[in-house]
């Protein structure tokens, strides 16, 4: 990768236990087809004159019903209902790190709306009895027996907790009511009648809000539970009674495929976000993540319907490829290996990396894309004034050979990009491009450190170049895919993406029918981020449909955990972005602490983890060059 783009870091992480809720139950599910919906994240941030509200990734992934959004206590995970086909409601938890869903637990009752409970060791659900008796449980999150948390209050329909042992309810009737009782005491106190389902604790207070619905009008209301006390806050928007609060003063609320925000003191409600772009609509049930870090980064988590999502080619039979870590391990010694000497571009070394992936190119059965009929895509290079190997002094860009021919020869260097191909099948598709990519070239041969001064370069970037070779014997061994798909491992990326910028320059397919570049970097270690051995992440996963698309596909792959390391903008995919390429660079650095040293040795990466990484990779490229539509940008993705 780059030369580090050093920032604090943040995390995405949330407290969505005291501070705020997003708790509702859809009670009548149990008796009705659900609808189909889905619960999408979208990243917020503050900024100086407001908020900066980010795309929505769908977050569940079921062609079904999914709702009722509430955050875990550590802002890692999420949960929400799940209706399945034989109408069981069960609730799910969505793992921001692994991209796993999974139920929590599989009981013989429906639960609702689940929530974490104050001490963060259970959530509190609503659960349908067996004899469809409607009450408040405990349900521990270590597996233990679930306990019932408010015996004699039912049919309870949404709930919130405005302190550690109060809770607020809506309990269904004619008219509903708002009651409040307290976790081991017997009875409840009827507070208001005819309320909305939308109950929320107030951050950084032990009020709760709610909606009252009349005659005249729905209304958002605050009710401070010790007192009793009531008083009005706002008027919904028509009709609506869905929101969250962002913060102790601001809530937001949805209307179709937008949201609005309103402020306490403002006249009214303003345009805060509209997702039509995303084919949202009908954006019901709202939750937003808390975190005591004021730099932490926040979640806003809606459910919405998405009738018209992008869609990924149906299987065509291919299985995945059983890739063996006693590959990965062979391929890494050979490439990361003290003879290829750091691989410095315009370097001996870097000239025999080159040699070597040819080769490998040409074994595999791909098609030479290069100069001459061979895979070697020569970049001519000039020679920089005190020029050594993997010294600050690195060779510079020569725009054409003409040029390079007109220097003296002691200053000419040349590197190589190695280009291969496999030609689409499909008739009507065969002429677009999915270009896959990965940097060979690294730091070269610098000063000693305990009698060692060459920088491998294993994790940067020979095991994202290993992936990409075994994408490529792979994908040559099955059925040829719908799309042409261009494999380019490239040099010059650690001194200013030399051979990307050559091969833009001198595409091997033109770029205007390039529709998706999938670039592999530091794939080498597993990030405990996004759960260890076998999981990757994807760098600006929001700017476009590209992660979605894979995600669909079955890829376990989340949103880039660091995002304030700016990786998307540090490797090769940026510059194929800026020419309106849905390029994202898929990786699972971790932040280690042998990048760019002499450390970063074949012996230090995991075999097993790249297999698995690769494998998930394949699956992803398949996607990209079967699906039925190409990735496009979000409005304003495109950098």
């Amino acid at each position: 990768m780059l030369t580090p783009f050093c920032l604090s870091r943040a995390s995405a992480r949330g407290l969505a236990s005291l501070v705020g809720a997003s708790l509702i139950a859809a009670v009548s599910l149990a008796a009705q087809p659900a609808p189909s919906s889905d619960v999408f994240l979208v990243p917020l941030a503050r900024t100086n004159d407001g908020w900066r509200v980010g795309v929505p990734a769908n977050a569940s992934r079921y062609a079904g019903y999914d709702n009722q959004p509430a955050f875990a206590a550590d802002g890692r995970a999420l949960y929400f209902t799940r209706v399945g086909a034989d109408g069981q409601s069960d609730i799910m938890r969505a793992d921001f790190s692994t991209g796993r869903i999974d139920p929590i637990a599989v009981t013989a009752e429906s639960e609702y709306s689940a929530f974490p409970t104050p001490d963060s060791t259970a959530l509190a659900v609503v659960r349908v009895e067996r004899d469809s008796t409607q009450r408040l449980w405990r349900l521990p999150l270590d597996g233990s027996a679930p306990s019932v948390l408010v015996p004699d209050v039912k049919p309870v329909g949404y709930f919130a907790f405005a302190d550690d042992t109060t809770l607020a309810m809506f309990v269904l009737g004619s008219p509903a009511t708002l009651q409040v009782a307290t976790v081991g005491r017997p009875g409840t106190r009827t507070v208001a009648r005819n309320i909305g389902r939308s109950l929320h604790r107030i951050p950084g207070t032990s009020h709760v809000s709610f909606v009252q619905k009349s005659a005249s009008g729905w209304y958002i209301m605050r009710l401070d539970p010790r007192s009793g006390a009531i008083d009005t806050l706002v008027a919904t928007r028509p009709r609506r009674e869905d929101y969250a609060w962002l913060d102790e003063r601001s809530i937001v609320m949805g209307d179709g495929a937008a949201l609005y925000r309103y402020t306490l003191g403002d006249s009214a409600w303003t345009p805060f976000a509209d997702f039509a772009f995303a084919r949202l609509r009908n954006i019901t049930r709202l939750a937003v993540s808390r975190s005591t870090n004021p730099r932490a980064a926040l979640w806003l988590a809606v459910t919405a319907e998405q009738p018209d999502r992008p869609r990924v080619a149906r299987d065509d039979g291919t299985p995945t490829p059983s890739v063996r870590p006693d590959d990965v391990r062979r391929d890494l010694a050979i490439l990361a290996a003290d003879s290829m000497e750091g691989r410095g571009t315009g370097t001996p070394g870097g000239a025999r990396a080159a040699r070597w992936l040819s080769e490998q190119f040409r074994a595999a059965g791909l098609t030479p894309a290069g100069d001459a009929g061979t895979f070697l895509q020569r970049v001519p290079l000039q020679k920089a004034a005190s020029f050594a190997p993997g010294g600050r002094n690195a060779p510079r860009p020569v725009a054409s050979w003409a040029a390079w021919d007109s220097l003296a020869p002691d200053q000419r260097l040349e590197a190589a990009n190695v280009v291969g191909v496999i030609e689409g099948s499909d008739p009507t598709k065969r002429d677009e491009v999915v270009l896959v990519t990965a940097h060979y070239d690294h730091i070269g041969i610098g000063r000693a450190v305990n009698g060692d001064s060459i920088n491998n370069g294993a994790d940067d970037d020979a095991s994202g170049t290993i992936g990409l070779l075994e994408l490529a014997r792979a994908l040559a061994k099955g059925a040829r895919p719908a799309r042409t798909v261009v494999f380019a491992a490239v040099t010059g990326e650690e001194v200013g993406l030399i051979g990307t910028r050559w091969y833009i320059n001198h595409p091997v397919r033109p770029l205007e029918r390039t529709v998706a570049n999938l670039n592999l970097e530091m794939i080498g270690r597993p990030d405990t981020l996004t759960g260890g051995v076998g999981t990757a992440w994807l760098t600006g996963y929001e700017r476009s449909t590209f992660g979605d698309l894979i995600a669909d596909a079955g890829v376990p792959i989340v949103p880039d955990p660091r995002p304030t390391q700016r990786f998307f903008e540090r490797s090769d995919n940026i510059d194929f972005a800026r020419r309106g390429i849905p390029a994202h660079t898929l990786s699972t650095f971790n932040l280690h602490t042998d990048y760019h040293t002499v450390r970063d040795e074949a012996a230090t990466l995991d075999p097993v983890h790249m297999a698995r990484v690769i494998e998930a990779a394949f699956v992803a490229l398949r996607a990209l060059a079967n699906a039925p539509e190409v990735p496009t940008w979000h409005p304003g993705g495109r950098p």
